[in-house]
């Protein structure tokens, strides 16, 4: 504002002193173009001058002030569709949580090009159009969304992924979490919905692929990412346990990572697979190595499934399992039950049995003793036996399990030969 008076007094001082000085010294001016000539006083030339200067400064301010105008116009109608458009974008969410997706996408559509976030508007609008089912306007939609912001390519892409995903197109899908993939390699959340669109498709020697990744990014944490993991290992182990190909199941677990291997669920999945294809020894050994470090319901009730190389050690084994567990585990008393019934030490057998299904009923543990009651010629008791595992497969409620005590049936005396006295002939 200082420099702005200096400079207005400074060329006031020049104006009055150049009028001074034309004043002082009247004179004529002759102004000549081609075969015209112009003569004027100088005071007069001068006077024209300046006012011909006055003028085309009024005019240059005027010019700026209309263009202010219109300008100032231009950014009051900017403003208020701005203003208009983050309202729409607010009643458009609120349409859309509430569930009237056809006013919510009209809302979002209309005022995008205003709005301060168009990228939200489409994504939105894209939303609303999939709730109602209109999948080639959603993903009309969603190209708008990434023309409105070219960064975006990942947000989008994740957007329109789970949205197809959970459409049933999970092919199309499968392309855009491959096209994303290839954008960012190791994006989370492209990870973990790659992983749930190959598990609907059952692709398992892909999502195999995937699980190291995925073990990485520590992204099997949840319940969901659980099952993927436990159906893919399930699916691969049978491939191979069904062929009878123990030696290819074995090279499979060997390349998981060393956090799959070291999960209770996959452990027993794996020596379920190897029982299937007929490797017992490793499955016993499996299951061996991990009870003595951790105790295991699911992998106790297998060891006493399988076929034992040497069935006296597979009881020595259990047998110390038991002097090490006091609290009288019932998967462990069922263990000791058929490790027993296979040595056909029947008697035992039935003792651990019933131990178990008065702590824990079992339908399979029923039959068994049902049956190994049958053998033992009980037949009061095998009825028993079977009557209780029926009602709790149909009530789901255990009751206490009392089998009556056999008598042995008492050696009947010989009768004395009689001797007659020979009498000779």
């Amino acid at each position: 504002m200082i420099l702005y008076l200096i400079v207005l007094l400074i060329l006031a001082a020049g104006i009055f002193w150049l009028g001074q000085t034309v004043l002082a010294n009247p004179g004529i001016t002759t102004i000549t173009w081609g075969v015209w000539s112009l003569e004027m006083k100088t005071a007069t030339l001068v006077a024209l001058v300046l006012l011909t200067c006055i003028v085309f400064y009024i005019g240059i301010a005027l010019l700026r002030h209309v263009l202010g105008l219109r300008r100032n116009f231009s950014r009051y109608r900017e403003a208020r569709l701005g203003s208009k458009a983050s309202r729409a974008l607010s009643q458009g969410l609120i349409q859309l949580t509430e569930g009237h997706w056809e006013k919510a996408e009209k809302l979002l559509t209309e005022h995008a090009p205003h709005s301060d976030t168009p990228l939200l508007n489409y994504l939105a609008a894209a939303r609303a159009a999939h709730m109602q089912e209109a999948y080639t306007r959603r993903d009309e939609l969603l190209k708008q969304a990434i023309e409105s912001d070219s960064k975006a390519n990942i947000a989008v892409g994740v957007s329109q992924a789970d949205m197809q995903m959970t459409s049933g197109q999970l092919e199309q899908a499968h392309a855009t979490l491959t096209r994303l993939r290839e954008l960012s390699p190791k994006h989370p959340y492209v990870l973990k919905l790659l992983a749930k669109v190959l598990y609907r498709q059952e692709h398992w020697d892909t999502l195999l692929e995937l699980l190291p990744e995925l073990v990485k990014q520590n992204l099997l944490k949840n319940d969901d990412m659980g099952k993927v993991q436990g159906a893919t290992l399930a699916a691969m182990f049978q491939q191979h346990a069904k062929a009878k190909h123990a030696d290819k199941l074995q090279a499979l677990w060997k390349k998981l990572p060393s956090v799959i291997r070291e999960n209770p669920e996959a452990i027993l999945l794996y020596a379920r697979a190897l029982h299937t294809a007929g490797d017992d020894l490793s499955c016993a050994s499996l299951i061996s190595n991990n009870l003595n470090k951790r105790w295991d319901d699911g992998l106790a009730d297998l060891y006493g499934r399988i076929q034992h190389h040497s069935l006296g050690n597979a009881i020595q084994q259990a047998e110390k399992w038991q002097l090490s567990r006091p609290d009288n585990n019932p998967a462990l008393l069922l263990l000791l039950a058929r490790l027993y019934n296979q040595q056909k030490l029947w008697g035992m057998a039935k003792s651990y049995y019933e131990s178990s299904l008065n702590q824990t009923p079992n339908t399979q543990a029923y039959l068994e003793l049902a049956e190994l009651l049958d053998t033992m010629k009980e037949p009061e008791n095998a009825q028993r036996c079977y009557r209780l595992g029926l009602r709790y497969c149909i009530r789901g409620e255990g009751e206490k399990l009392s089998l009556t005590p056999t008598q042995r049936p008492q050696a009947t005396p010989q009768a004395q030969p009689v001797l007659t006295p020979y009498n000779g002939l």
